[in-house]
């Protein structure tokens, strides 16, 4: 399983947990994996609303946000990745 979150995060699962991971690009300047993307796990957890909520709360504390309202806004914003990424994945299993 893996339901990509914007551009940047992936949750990926087994059957005993769920990993939040940040999509990375090998930084080597040459070889055969050059550029390739990776995921790097940020965090293990058991549930979906774990994972969300730990996803939400570490692109909070990354964002430059200056105030309640602007934070509101972000966590919204996180939130809706959320929902639209396992949308997709809803429908694609249909």
């Amino acid at each position: 399983m893996q339901i990509d979150i914007g551009e940047k995060y992936a949750i990926t699962g087994d059957a005993r947990q769920y990993v939040l991971n940040e999509r990375k690009v090998k930084g080597e300047k040459a070889g055969e994996n050059a550029g390739d993307d990776y995921l790097q796990p940020v965090g293990f957890y058991q549930s979906i609303p774990g994972v969300v909520a730990a996803l939400i709360g570490l692109s909070a504390r990354l964002s430059d946000v200056q105030s309640l309202q602007a934070m509101e806004q972000h966590i919204n914003r996180v939130a809706l990745q959320c929902e639209k990424a396992f949308n997709n994945v809803d429908e694609a299993s249909n």
